[in-house]
């Protein structure tokens, strides 16, 4: 187990001032000046996010941000962000961005960079934006022995009215691979992943809000329930009203897998006809006067949006988003709290006892724990399997003991700290 804690330190990145948030096993640089953004989430030495290479350091007066209004003359740096949605041009209960010279490129306030053993905090402060209400809070922390970051973010009313908004926030990530000669090219073995919903109001279990409807990216996995999309580098945005909790970003090359967990409310409303999570793709192809051929630029969109949410003047609303990343092999199929799956728990039997096997990313620094149950649910075996890392794929081929009495088994994740996490289940 490791002893090292977490660490907060001022420095330059790509030529913006920024912060930086250690942890021996993540790297996350915050960016106060270009929207708040976080500009890098790194497990160990592999980068998550996308930045885009022409706009590196760059920054730009509210005027140049703002251009003529249109998705085209949006500064996008990349990173992650907050916005306020539903997202539209029809009428002031919409946002009108991007581009957006205050909520998503003006320069946020920190009010807060603090790091203990055990964690490291940065809350950073929006401009109040007098056109949408809003004023955005973004508070990031970060933990001990685990790649689990925490974004607790708040939406404040700045106007004498009630305004009503949904917290909408977006993260871009690298689907780009180096050939040979040195160029960039799409990465194909990047897959996102959520839940489907059973009861989707969609036909097809999600909705396509951009691009071609019959875009080829977009699939379902009906074994696991899910929605897939296969970046092929065609341009396309949809929407899915995932009750799962969970969405899930893999890059199968050098397996590594980024996954956000987030509360869902099923009576609450959620705009764009209900998507809790959408999906964007840049790629080949016209949405408006947006046009990426020849643009080098190669990425995935995850999007998690809050329930629509009315706010009185002075008021408040909040969403938490929990990020967490491993090194596992894609695409993820399922999430738990310890972790994620390629293949979840399966339990077979043979000659000396059940053979339990899977392939999972964790999320902390721990021990990996074999535990089986009777029907009343008591424990009737329990065997310690080893030491598990977020830098290291999870294989497991287990020989445990049959028992008439079993209905259940599980692998649980015991952190450092003593905290258990359930990892898998299955029924022998």
């Amino acid at each position: 187990m490791s002893e090292m804690g977490c660490s907060i330190r001022q420095a330059p990145f790509r030529g913006w001032e920024a912060y930086y948030m250690e942890n021996g096993l993540v790297r996350l640089v915050a960016v106060p000046q270009i929207g708040g953004r976080v500009m890098a989430y790194d497990l160990g030495d592999y980068p998550f996010l996308f930045v885009d290479p022409d706009l590196a350091g760059k920054t730009f007066s509210a005027e140049e941000h703002q251009g003529d209004g249109s998705l085209a003359a949006w500064k996008n740096y990349g990173g992650e962000k907050t916005w306020p949605a539903p997202q539209g041009w029809d009428n002031d209960e919409q946002w009108h961005g991007p581009p957006d010279p205050v909520l998503d490129s003006g320069r946020y306030t920190v009010e807060e960079a603090m790091a203990t053993a055990g964690q490291a905090t940065v809350r950073m402060v929006s401009p109040p934006d007098p056109r949408t209400g809003v004023q955005i809070t973004r508070e990031i922390t970060m933990h001990t022995d685990s790649s689990r970051v925490t974004l607790h973010l708040r939406f404040c009313n700045v106007k004498e009215k009630p305004i009503r908004w949904s917290i909408w926030d977006v993260v871009q990530l690298r689907a780009e691979q180096q050939l040979a000669d040195g160029s960039w090219v799409h990465d194909s073995s990047c897959t996102v992943t959520t839940p489907l919903n059973p009861e989707s109001r969609f036909e097809r279990g999600y909705n396509v809000m951009f691009g071609a409807a019959d875009n080829a990216q977009w699939d379902v996995n009906r074994e696991h329930e899910l929605f897939v999309a296969r970046y092929l580098w065609e341009i396309g945005k949809v929407g899915i009203d995932s009750p799962g909790g969970w969405l899930a970003f893999s890059q199968g090359r050098e397996e590594m897998a980024f996954v956000e967990r987030f509360p869902y409310q099923p009576e609450a409303i959620y705009p764009d006809e209900g998507a809790t999570v959408e999906c964007w793709t840049v790629g080949a192809g016209q949405v408006d006067n947006l046009d990426y051929e020849g643009s080098g630029i190669h990425l995935m969109e995850t999007e998690v949006l809050g329930p629509l949410q009315e706010i009185g003047p002075g008021g408040s609303t909040e969403l938490t988003i929990e990020w967490a990343a491993a090194r596992c092999p894609g695409p993820v199929v399922a999430v738990n709290p310890a972790g994620c799956a390629a293949r979840p728990l399966t339990v077979g039997e043979q000659d000396k006892g059940l053979f339990l096997t899977g392939r999972f990313g964790v999320f902390d620094r721990g021990d990996l724990l074999y535990r089986g149950y009777d029907g009343t649910g008591a424990l009737l075996a329990e065997r310690h399997l080893g030491p598990v890392d977020p830098l290291q794929t999870l294989a497991v081929r287990e020989v445990v003991p049959a028992a008439t009495e079993l209905v259940r088994v599980e692998l649980v994740v015991r952190t450092g700290t003593g905290d258990e996490r359930l990892l898998s289940e299955a029924a022998p």
